[in-house]
C-alpha cells in the first residue's frame, strides 16, 4: 500500500513471510534481523503491537508496458503476528523521488535527473508546498489566512468528504 500518512515502511509478518516465498521461488534471497529493541506501532492493527524484525524483502514491480519489471529490495520493520499488508511510506517514496498521480492511479519513480512539472501541467494548475511535521509525516500548512490571495481559483477549491 503507498501510504504516504506512515512515516515509514511497515508490514505484518505474515504479509512479509508470503513476499518472501514469492521471491525465493524466484531465485532471489529475502533476509530479516531481529532489531536491537523492537519498533512500536499504533494506529494500524490493533491497538499498540510490536514489530521485532527488520525484512528485506526482494520485490519486482511491473511497469505501464506490461514487458518490463524493475527489481530492487524494500526494507521494512514486521509487526508480529499480523495480517498487515506492506506500507510503503513517506520515507521511501521522497527518497526514490515518488510523484504519484491520483487522476491516472499512476505512480512514479524519477530518475536522478532534476524534473520541471510546472512545464507540463494546463494553465490554472494550483501548486501547493507541503512541509514535515516534527512527526517526520507530510503536511500541507492549512491556515495561512494572513497571506494576500493571489489565486486567480480563489475559493473554487472544494475538499469533500467520503
Amino acid at each position: 500500500i503507498i501510504d504516504p500518512g506512515s512515516v515509514g515502511n511497515l508490514c505484518g509478518d505474515r504479509w512479509a513471510k508470503s513476499v518472501a516465498q514469492a521471491a525465493a521461488r524466484s531465485g532471489k534471497n529475502p533476509t530479516y534481523a531481529k532489531r536491537a529493541k523492537p519498533l512500536n506501532v499504533s494506529g494500524v492493527g490493533h491497538g499498540s503491537q510490536a514489530a521485532p524484525y527488520d525484512c528485506t524483502l526482494p520485490i519486482s514491480l511491473k511497469q505501464v508496458d506490461g514487458l518490463t519489471v524493475a527489481a530492487g529490495t524494500v526494507k521494512m520493520p514486521a509487526v508480529a503476528n499480523s495480517d498487515l499488508p506492506g506500507l510503503l511510506g513517506l520515507t521511501a517514496l521522497r527518497k526514490n523521488k515518488a510523484i504519484i498521480d491520483f487522476s491516472t492511479m499512476k505512480m512514479y519513480f524519477t530518475g536522478p535527473g532534476d524534473y520541471d512539472l510546472n512545464k507540463s501541467l494546463p494553465p490554472g494548475t494550483d501548486c501547493f508546498q507541503c512541509e514535515l511535521a516534527p512527526s517526520g509525516h507530510m503536511v500541507i500548512p492549512c491556515c495561512e489566512f494572513d497571506v494576500q490571495s493571489t489565486s486567480p481559483n480563489d475559493g473554487e477549491l472544494t475538499c469533500q468528504e467520503l
